[in-house]
């Protein structure tokens, strides 16, 4: 089946479940093959075995001509990683964990108060009942290349099959496909705040001064960088406890919680490629990134947060980036957070956006959305000029 827009021809999209995920042909391209080492065994297995907090949640994938953009189908559970669900995002992480950095027990209170009947009503009014597309459970999805007339043929598509669900694209912003935040605009979405994420130029943010002192550190730390296919199965065990460190003890359990499967996926398939930091043998970093579209991403990164700050193992990963971004010449996606660390190191500050579609849900199910994008206008210039 085909279809036409504005003269161009296009396959009308496809779904594929679970139970007929071994008949998709997938295109013989590099992200069609990684689409096929990441997404079947995800979705033949359960994706639990590979991330735990995924509650509640479907994994499917729609073809458009040689494009695969994987979706989710989630409904409400309160422990669910906020990569499948906007409550999680925004009630639970964003809002009741993030007021805690405040360190102000007078702001903190007056935000819970505020926070729970939002989040009263953000339950009443099925906020989790959405689809979201390029979701590869991961906290940023690089879009492969996907034109105007294939993003409008996928949604078209969505809100066909899935008519009582919102339809969110995730990872949308202006710097490195501004075609996918045009073509969605124009097709009726809501861009919503999703966070401040940073873009970093490798060749140019290893001459700063910062990164350059980088290099020192690593020379004299006496750590040994490792690559992932070299990784015994216990030393990927360690690295889960390294992720765990820094991203669930240390920063929120709404992050994804990979499991041994998943750096065992990720290193005998390459779903990520993974680089460790080692000392005296043993695994004291651990870094995973995979490569889209002429950029690089990590969603997996973790150290021993036990070990005194001089050893300085975030500077050391974060250098190991980009001197493979470099090697590679691409385009480093370096997620949020930690602002002024990245913008000394060259780093760009870029909103990222969850691009929205409820015109077809009841005034019911639009509100939330409603309130969420009111709250993103102000919100936006607060985090830009903050560097978050």
């Amino acid at each position: 089946m085909y279809g036409r827009e504005s003269g161009f021809y296009f396959m009308q999209p496809e779904l594929f479940t679970r139970e007929n995920i071994h008949t998709l042909q997938f295109p013989p391209t590099a992200d069609g093959d990684y689409a096929r080492r990441y997404l079947i065994p995800l979705m033949t297995d359960d994706p639990q075995k590979y991330i735990r907090n995924v509650y509640d949640t479907q994994l499917m994938a729609v073809k458009v001509d040689d494009v695969i953009l994987p979706i989710t189908i989630s409904d409400f559970h309160p422990q669910n990683t906020y990569t499948v669900s906007p409550y999680s995002h925004y009630v639970s992480y964003g809002g009741y964990e993030e007021v805690k950095h405040l360190h102000n027990p007078l702001a903190e209170a007056l935000i819970k108060l505020i926070m729970n009947p939002v989040a009263w009503f953000f339950r009443y009014a099925e906020l989790d009942k959405v689809v979201f597309v390029n979701n590869y459970l991961l906290s940023t999805n690089l879009y492969p290349s996907v034109n105007s007339n294939q993003l409008s043929a996928v949604s078209e598509a969505l809100i066909k099959w899935f008519p009582e669900r919102a339809i969110i694209f995730r990872s949308v912003d202006q710097k490195k496909n501004p075609h996918i935040h045009q073509t969605l605009e124009r097709l009726g979405y809501d861009l919503v705040l999703s966070r401040q994420v940073w873009y970093m130029d490798p060749a140019a943010s290893l001459k700063t001064r910062q990164c350059k002192e980088d290099l020192r550190a690593l020379k004299n730390n006496g750590c040994e960088v490792v690559s992932g296919k070299d990784l015994s199965d216990d030393e990927l065990r360690r690295a889960v406890q390294l992720y765990e460190m820094l991203y669930l003890q240390k920063y929120s359990y709404y992050n994804p919680q990979f499991t041994f499967d998943f750096l065992k996926l990720a290193r005998d398939e390459e779903i990520l490629h993974l680089y460790a930091l080692k000392k005296d043998g043993r695994v004291n970093g651990i870094m995973g990134f995979f490569v889209r579209n002429g950029a690089m991403t990590q969603p997996l990164f973790g150290y021993d947060t036990s070990l005194a700050m001089e050893e300085g193992l975030y500077r050391l990963l974060t250098l190991v980036t980009l001197q493979e971004g470099a090697r590679r010449g691409l385009l480093v996606h370096a997620s949020g957070g930690v602002g002024k660390f990245k913008k000394v190191r060259g780093g760009e500050s870029v909103t990222e956006y969850n691009a929205v579609y409820t015109r077809h849900l009841p005034r019911k199910r639009q509100l939330p959305w409603k309130l969420i994008g009111a709250v993103s206008k102000a919100a936006i210039p607060y985090f830009r000029k903050n560097d978050f």
